[in-house]
């Protein structure tokens, strides 16, 4: 049965799926094994390459049953795909809107004789809108490719194709039960966030304009990056949180302890931040240097916004510590209701 075998290593080679491959090369060997003794027992001929042959030709190529054992032969299903379309067109129209803008200013500000600079501010500005939207349509597609191996089909139901009952009117609504778009939109924006902070960091600029004079300026320090790392630990933990509503489909005693860990955590990295060296660029020093502004303005709006990011880490401590504290109730509440 020297065929079986290399038929079913080939087989094995096409295989998708690692985990289990041995399992399925046993099955497949045990199946055609059996097939084939029994073909030789109806026609009364003695096991051979012959009938071995005849039996893997009407079995099927190697390529064509490996696909077979393959749970997941889209990139993206039909079932997800409606829902990455409208993801990717929210996410595509914003981006480019937002580039685009920023290209209108600064070409707004160039001299009407600096022909060359003209041209390079236009053609700068098209290739970051494409590079934009290339990199935006990368981490979609990323997303949904990973949320398509782990996210159940039966599960993943665009609100429009679920069976209305008019029945459901009557019922209460389910503190508890998660709305799958949800920790789906919260992972493509996580990891869009993880892209622009890590991979393209020269988008994070602030346009500043004043008596048709105009300067982009770098929106974040040093200080800021040195804690990136701990800023995407908190991501990725933020991802898998998501990821595991996606699969559960509610909340439960065990996400919401991970969701009270990772607001802990982002408590802290905010109370660094808020504590530590400034973590935006705008300052009095860097405002006077882009030549918009004097040394009185430049003070002053630099001032103002460095008290500004301040108030605003402080208020992103103050709502987080409140997220805890209603998972907390939640918690509470919800281990009551299973004991009783």
């Amino acid at each position: 049965m020297k065929l079986i075998d290399r038929y079913v290593a080939e087989v094995g080679r096409n295989l998708p799926l690692v985990r289990g491959r041995k399992d399925i090369e046993k099955e497949l060997r045990s199946t055609l094994e059996d097939m084939l003794e029994d073909r030789a027992r109806k026609s009364g001929q003695p096991v051979d390459e012959t009938l071995e042959i005849d039996l893997l030709k009407e079995y099927g190529a190697p390529q064509t049953i490996a696909q077979t054992y393959n749970p997941q032969p889209y990139l993206i299903g039909p079932r997800m795909f409606p829902f990455f379309v409208f993801v990717l067109k929210i996410v595509i129209t914003v981006v480019t809107i937002v580039l685009l803008v920023l290209t209108g200013i600064e070409i707004a500000t160039l001299s009407p004789m600096a022909g060359p600079d003209f041209v390079k501010a236009v053609w700068d500005g098209l290739t970051g809108v494409v590079g934009a939207a290339i990199a935006a349509f990368g981490n979609i597609v990323l997303v949904f490719a990973i949320l398509e191996r782990f996210v159940p089909a039966s599960e993943f139901q665009m609100d429009e194709e679920k069976e209305w009952d008019p029945a459901s009117l009557k019922k209460e609504p389910e503190p508890d039960e998660v709305k799958i778009w949800e920790p789906i939109l919260a992972i493509v924006f996580t990891f869009i966030a993880i892209s622009i902070f890590n991979f393209n960091p020269q988008w994070l600029v602030i346009p500043i304009i004043a008596d048709d004079k105009a300067a982009f300026i770098p929106a974040l320090t040093e200080a800021f990056f040195r804690w990136l790392p701990w800023i995407n630990i908190g991501w990725v933990a933020e991802i898998v949180m998501n990821g595991m509503l996606i699969r559960t489909g509610r909340w439960t005693i065990s996400t919401r302890l991970v969701s009270i860990g990772i607001k802990v955590f982002q408590v802290v990295i905010l109370y660094f931040l808020f504590t530590g060296p400034s973590i935006l660029a705008v300052t009095p020093e860097s405002l006077q240097a882009s030549g918009v502004f004097d040394a009185d303005a430049a003070q002053t709006l630099g001032d103002l916004a460095q008290n500004g990011v301040r108030i605003l880490i402080g208020l992103g401590i103050f709502g987080t510590v409140i997220e805890i504290i209603k998972t907390l109730y939640k918690l509470v509440t919800q281990r009551s209701s299973i004991s009783v």
